[in-house]
């Protein structure tokens, strides 16, 4: 019988790649076997969503006073490339129940937008919750913040209103059966919409050209 000719090894298949997976109920970190031609795309994948998963509520801030009967903004500072293109915005406080719709399908590019309080109960427990009320994701929430009546004085200073940007008024206090008070129509967004399928449609192909050059690395 001829002898066994040997090659180079082959590169293999699998290599071991450690990642940090944890698991909310063991709090465990597990070894992932992933291919090793998919390195480059898979730290691509990893990576991206925690440089786009980024919303910041700007306004109000902590220890903020607003007071019925003014107007003031709401304003918020988001990443790119995360598919948001609209949200919802609701008032909440944290020891009643109940909610209060404020916008509809803001256009996550207007940056702000302000709100008039008329008769909403006073409290010093209110938070603005940014989210798809839809399909029931959260995106962020402001600080925790105070309305008072109008007969009150708010010590809260250098809150400028943006004439440019679209006003909501918000009256009474929670109502199951009521809905947003403002819903922006479909043509405030649609071209931020076209903006963020492109952004994404970059964002694949880039993932996948990574994907190949690693591979090819790989092979070479």
């Amino acid at each position: 019988m001829a002898g066994n000719k040997r090659g180079k090894r082959a590169p293999p298949l699998v290599d071991l790649f450690l990642i940090p997976v944890k698991c909310s109920a063991l709090a465990r970190m597990y070894p992932v076997a992933v291919p090793h031609v998919s390195r480059f795309a898979l730290a691509a994948v990893l990576f991206s969503p925690l440089v786009a998963a980024y919303f910041q509520v700007n306004s109000p801030t902590a220890g903020t006073q607003w007071v019925n009967g003014e107007t003031y903004p709401m304003s918020w500072t988001k990443g790119v490339l995360d598919g948001i293109d609209t949200f919802d915005i609701e008032l909440s406080r944290m020891t009643h129940d109940g909610l209060q719709f404020v916008a509809k399908d803001v256009p996550s590019t207007a940056g702000s937008v302000n709100v008039m309080l008329q008769d909403v109960p006073a409290g010093d427990d209110y938070f603005l919750l940014f989210l798809n009320s839809t399909h029931g994701v959260m995106y962020a929430n402001s600080a925790r913040f105070t309305i008072l009546d109008s007969s009150s004085t708010s010590n809260t200073t250098g809150l400028k209103v943006d004439a440019t940007k679209p006003t909501v008024t918000v009256s009474g206090g929670p109502d199951p059966t009521a809905v947003f008070a403002t819903t922006f129509p479909p043509s405030a967004n649609g071209v931020v919409a076209i903006h963020s399928w492109t952004a994404h449609a970059l964002g694949m192909l880039s993932i996948v050209s990574l994907g190949l050059v690693g591979g090819a690395l790989t092979v070479l």
